[in-house]
C-alpha cells in the first residue's frame, strides 16, 4: 500500500489554481447539509410534539436519530469515493437526500418521522464526506486548515441563519415546508454541485472496494494514537455541541418560556461567534500552523466547561443566574470548535493521501457519534433544568482538550 512519503503532492501552483472561490463556495453549500438538517426545524420542536402528541424525548429522538446515522453513514462514503471518484459518489448521495426530504413532510406520526429521518441522516453524509475529502485532494495541511476554516466560517451561517428561516416557513406554511424546504436546498446544492465539481482522485490513489481492503484500512486508521487524537479531539467537542442543540430549545423555550423568535436570535448569537472564530482561524493557521493553533485552542472548550458546570449546578440549585449565562458560555464552547475542528480534521488526514476518503468516513464517524451519544444522554436525562445540558456540555469541552493532550504527540 502506498504512503503518502511514496505519492506525489499537488503543487502549491495546482492547488492555488483548482481551488478556486467559487469551487470553495459549492463545497461549503454541500457542507452546510448538516447543520441545515438539525437547525431548520429546532423551533418547531414543540409544534411537532403538539401535532403528533407524543413526548418531548421521542421528537428529541428525530434529531438524536438523523446525527446517529448521519454518523455511522458516513462510513460507507470514504471507500466508495475512493475507489468510485469523490463526484459520483456525492451526486448519489445528494438525490438520495432529496427524496428523503420531501418524504420527512409526509409523516403521520413521531415514528414515521424519526424513520424517514434516519433515510435522510444516511444520505445527508455523502456530502460533507466528500467535500472534507476533495479539500485533502487539492491541498496540504496548513493550506487545508485555511480552506476548512473559509469553509467552517461560510457553513455557520447557516446555522444561525436555519432557525430563523425555520421559524418563518413554520408561521407561514406550518412545520411540513421546513422539510420541503431543505428538499429545495438539496435541489440547489445538487444542481451547483453538477455543473462546477470535477473529479479529484487521482488515478494512482483509487482504493480497493473489497471488505478486506476497506477494514485493512480502517483498523490502520483505528491503531494510530495521533490520527484517533485528532478525531477524538473535534469529536468530544462535537459532543459539547450537541447538548446544546439537542435539548437547547426545550430548555430556552419551555423553561426559561422564550419565544421562537428570541431562541433563534439566541441560538444564532452562538453561530455568530463561531463565524467570528473561523475567520480569525483561517488568518493565523497559516501564520503558526495547523497543529500550534489546535494546541493553543483547546484551551478554550476546557476553561468554558469548567464554567458551565459551575452555572448549571448553582442555577439548577438556586435559580438566581437565570438564562443568561446560556448564551453566553454556549458562545464560548461553540467558538471553539471553529479554532478546534478545521485543524483537527486537516491533521488528521495529512497523512492519508492514499485512503483520503476512508480518512475522512472514520473521522465523521468519531465526530457526529460522539455527538449523537451525548445528544441521546442529555436527552434522556433532561430533568426541567438547565443541568443535564450544562454537564454535558462541559464534559464535551474537558474531554475535548484531555483528548489532545494525552493522544497527539506534538
Amino acid at each position: 500500500m502506498p504512503r503518502d512519503s511514496d505519492l506525489p503532492a499537488p503543487s502549491a501552483q495546482t492547488v492555488d489554481r483548482r481551488l478556486t472561490p467559487g469551487l470553495i463556495a459549492v463545497l461549503a453549500m454541500l457542507t452546510a447539509f448538516t447543520p441545515m438538517s438539525i437547525d431548520m426545524y429546532l423551533p418547531a420542536f414543540p409544534t411537532i410534539r403538539g401535532d403528533f402528541q407524543a413526548s418531548a424525548s421521542q421528537i428529541q429522538l428525530s434529531l438524536s436519530a438523523f446525527m446517529l446515522a448521519f454518523g455511522f453513514g458516513q462510513i460507507f462514503y470514504g471507500p466508495l469515493g475512493d475507489y468510485f471518484g469523490r463526484k459520483p459518489v456525492l451526486i448519489a448521495g445528494v438525490v438520495l437526500y432529496i427524496g428523503s426530504s420531501a418524504l420527512c413532510a409526509l409523516a403521520d406520526n413521531a415514528n414515521q418521522l424519526v424513520a424517514l429521518r434516519i433515510v435522510q441522516g444516511l444520505s445527508a453524509g455523502a456530502a460533507p464526506v466528500m467535500a472534507r475529502t476533495m479539500v485533502r485532494d487539492l491541498a496540504e495541511r496548513d493550506r487545508a486548515a485555511q480552506v476548512m476554516s473559509i469553509l467552517m466560517a461560510s457553513v455557520s451561517m447557516a446555522p444561525m441563519l436555519a432557525p430563523l428561516i425555520g421559524s418563518v416557513v413554520m408561521d407561514l406554511f406550518g412545520w411540513r415546508a421546513i422539510f420541503l424546504t431543505l428538499a429545495l436546498f438539496g435541489a440547489l446544492a445538487l444542481i451547483a454541485a453538477s455543473l462546477k465539481l470535477e473529479e479529484t482522485l487521482r488515478p494512482e490513489l483509487r482504493g480497493p472496494l473489497n471488505l478486506g481492503g476497506i477494514l485493512k484500512r480502517f483498523g490502520e486508521l483505528l491503531s494510530t494514537r495521533t490520527y484517533m487524537g485528532y478525531a477524538l479531539t473535534t469529536g468530544f467537542l462535537f459532543g459539547a455541541m450537541f447538548s446544546f442543540i439537542s435539548v437547547s430549545s426545550f430548555v430556552l423555550i419551555e423553561i426559561y418560556k422564550l419565544g421562537p423568535t428570541t431562541y433563534a436570535l439566541v441560538f444564532g448569537a452562538s453561530v455568530l461567534a463561531m463565524t467570528i472564530a473561523a475567520t480569525i482561524n483561517s488568518r493565523i493557521t497559516r501564520r503558526i500552523g495547523a497543529d500550534v493553533a489546535l494546541r493553543r485552542a483547546c484551551w478554550l472548550p476546557a476553561i468554558a466547561g469548567v464554567l458551565l458546570i459551575i452555572y448549571g449546578v448553582i442555577e439548577s440549585r438556586t435559580g438566581a443566574l437565570g438564562w443568561v449565562p446560556i448564551p453566553l458560555l454556549s458562545m464560548c464552547m461553540i467558538s471553539g470548535m471553529a479554532f478546534v475542528a478545521p485543524n483537527a480534521t486537516a491533521c488528521a488526514l495529512q497523512r492519508y493521501p492514499h485512503m483520503a476518503g476512508a480518512a475522512a468516513s472514520l473521522l465523521g464517524v468519531v465526530q457526529f457519534g460522539c455527538g449523537s451519544l451525548f445528544g441521546a444522554l442529555v436527552g434522556l436525562l433532561m430533568n426541567g433544568s438547565v443541568l443535564p445540558m450544562t454537564v454535558f456540555m462541559g464534559l464535551g469541552g474537558l474531554l475535548c482538550f484531555a483528548a489532545h493532550r494525552l493522544l497527539v504527540r506534538a
